[in-house]
């Protein structure tokens, strides 16, 4: 006879039952008939009770199937076992009355323990329906779940846990897979398989051998490696401290989003670690409160560890509450604060320049970083608010590399914008080239030149506005050649000092707009050179003469021209007008964008006094 046969339970009916059932099976009758004549109902006999559905898990010894009871109208979940033995039925048995008498909301009841007509065991519980906290956690940001929402579970999860205690009863195999979240916000703490009754003398089945990470079998290290207890790895007899541990484990990977221990390492509980969440995901911003519990909770030694999984939950719930340690936080922000100060002493000039830059932002960088923590830490901490008003009001002394890679950004982008006029510019002067032959000019050679110069520089910032590589170098004395040329061509055409200056001075005005065209003096010597460069050679006697002076008065006559008034007039005067507004478009663009910004830098220091304390 099995064990379970010894224990007195059968399907519906004790042994003794079944040895002596003539008055018990007459009493049975009687009563059925009397409540099915008031209820109008008949109920199934034992075998026929449970219509079995689809598999829902199984293990190494046993199953889990859906199924549904005919007698309440209910579903539920029927575990029974695939391999009978001595061992795996005295400990499927204890795993069905431990669990069913811990009647907790968030330990799964147990309705009926009994046999199948083939004699193996099985029990049958509530039908779960849920999501375990491993394929949450595996899930990360894709699952609905708050790190709030999980706190407040594993709140539920140690209350659940510390009323096991009570009842003297030790789970030992506490982990995420353990652990459900229902569908309406139901906890469940699941398998309590190879849990403990404190009192009783050790099963039989708890021995050491080797196990597979993540699960927990029979003739094993009870348990699963990643949260089971230094004691428990050396075989010691446990106590509820044994849970407390894997309880911490299970918050420092609802904070971390990692396991403390590596998975599947037997000796990773006795290795040095450092249970604070905070230092393997600092983005993470764990709390100092939940940093500290986790290291209380999984000390090694168990006689350090916080007392109770009740201590753990009412630790979590008051910081859920609002509840922080003051004293905590204020150490923690003192501790950044000197940290923020220490980042600020000034290092040794004789560093390299570059170096000293560098050096420079970085520790700005982290004493802004470890001030904003301590702030954060004690919003009423006098000095840390000090010091980060400081370090952002005040610009530090060289421009940090990051703000002159922004600088240099906006510059293109500016510069680009400046292009853009300039195309226009380029082709209005190619398309008065028709203008200057009907007013009289007829050097058609100049003239061909001259369009083809304007085309060039219209094709340069052509090639500017659509390049999505940085300026180069190359690509800024292309432009300035482009505007040189451009500069001679109209001063050949219309004599050196009659259009030819203007123009220079336009295009001198867009290149020293721009940082990046480097010295702006030799730009403006090339470009007046540009101008004067055909009246020195007038000067010099290799071209003709395009000015001369006549009774007193200055006479310009450029070459091969026969200029007729009032054409002549007309011409000139549409070239001033449009020399006047190309000018105006570059200088106003440029100034909209220094505008813009500076409009954004006054509304960022704007937003920033607002945030901090004025010093």
């Amino acid at each position: 006879m099995s064990d379970l046969s010894k224990s007195g339970v059968g399907w519906g009916m004790s042994s003794e039952r079944r040895n002596d059932t003539s008055h018990d099976e007459t009493l049975d009758a009687r009563v059925g008939k009397e409540v099915g004549r008031l209820s109008g109902l008949e109920f199934p006999s034992a075998n026929e009770r449970y219509t079995l559905g689809k598999l829902l898990g199984k293990g190494g010894m046993g199953e889990v199937i859906q199924a549904r009871d005919a007698q309440i109208g209910r579903d539920v979940a029927i575990k029974r076992m695939r391999q009978v033995t001595e061992h795996a039925t005295a400990r499927f048995v204890r795993e069905a009355r431990i669990q069913g008498r811990l009647e907790h909301p968030a330990i799964v009841p147990v309705h009926e323990l009994s046999l199948d007509k083939e004699g193996r065991p099985y029990f049958v519980m509530k039908r779960l329906t849920g999501t375990t906290l491993q394929h949450i956690l595996e899930a990360g940001e894709a699952s609905h779940h708050t790190r709030r929402s999980l706190l407040r579970a594993f709140v539920d999860v140690c209350l659940a846990v510390e009323f096991a205690h009570t009842r003297g009863v030790i789970h030992r195999d506490l982990k995420p897979s353990n652990i459900m979240l229902g569908d309406f916000g139901e906890v469940y703490v699941l398998d309590w398989g190879v849990a403990r009754v404190v009192g009783e003398d050790a099963p039989a089945e708890d021995q050491v051998g080797e196990t597979s990470p993540g699960k927990t079998e029979a003739g094993a290290i009870l348990g699963t490696v990643g949260y089971i207890p230094p004691e428990q790895l050396r075989a010691e007899t446990v106590d509820a401290r044994a849970d407390v541990y894997a309880l911490g484990c299970i918050l420092y990977e609802i904070l971390a989003g990692v396991t403390l221990h590596k998975m599947g390492q037997l000796t990773a509980a006795f290795d040095d670690y450092d249970a604070r969440p905070s230092l393997r995901a600092p983005d993470r911003d764990v709390p100092p409160e939940l940093d500290a519990l986790c290291v209380a909770a999984t000390q090694m030694e168990s006689e350090g560890r916080l007392g109770s999984a009740r201590l753990l939950g009412d630790s979590v719930q008051r910081y859920l509450d609002g509840d922080r340690d003051a004293s905590l936080r204020q150490r923690l922000a003192a501790e950044q604060l000197d940290l923020a100060r220490a980042a600020l002493v000034t290092k040794p000039m004789d560093t390299p320049a570059p170096m000293r830059q560098s050096i420079s932002d970085d520790r700005r960088r982290t004493a802004m970083q470890h001030a904003s923590r301590a702030l954060a830490l004690d919003p009423n901490a006098t000095e840390a608010a000090n010091l980060v008003g400081r370090l952002i009001l005040e610009p530090p002394r060289e421009t940090p590399v990051e703000v002159e890679a922004e600088l240099e950004a906006m510059d293109v982008v500016n510069l680009r914008e400046q292009a853009r006029v300039a195309i226009i510019a380029f082709l209005i002067a190619t398309a008065f080239v028709p203008i200057l032959l009907w007013i009289g000019i007829r050097d058609t050679t100049h003239l061909a030149l001259f369009a083809g110069a304007s085309l060039v520089n219209a094709g340069t910032a052509t090639i500017l506005v659509r390049s999505k590589r940085p300026v180069s170098t190359r690509m800024l004395y292309l432009i300035v050649g482009a505007g040189f040329s451009f500069v001679l061509m109209t001063s050949r055409v219309f004599t050196p000092f009659l259009v030819a200056p203007g123009i220079a001075a336009g295009i001198l005005l867009s290149f020293c707009l721009h940082p990046r065209f480097g010295r702006w003096w030799v730009i403006a010597v090339l470009l007046a050179g540009g101008a004067l460069g055909p009246w020195l050679l007038e000067y010099a006697g290799i071209l003709e003469r395009t000015m001369s002076i006549r009774n007193g008065a200055l006479a310009l006559h450029p070459e091969n021209s026969d200029l007729q008034m009032p054409a002549a007039e007309i011409g000139l005067a549409l070239f001033t007008l449009t020399l006047v507004l190309i000018v105006g478009a570059i200088a106003r663009t440029t100034a909209s964008t220094l505008r813009e910004a500076r409009r954004i830098a006054h509304m960022q220091a704007w937003h920033l006094r607002q945030l901090v304390p004025v010093v």
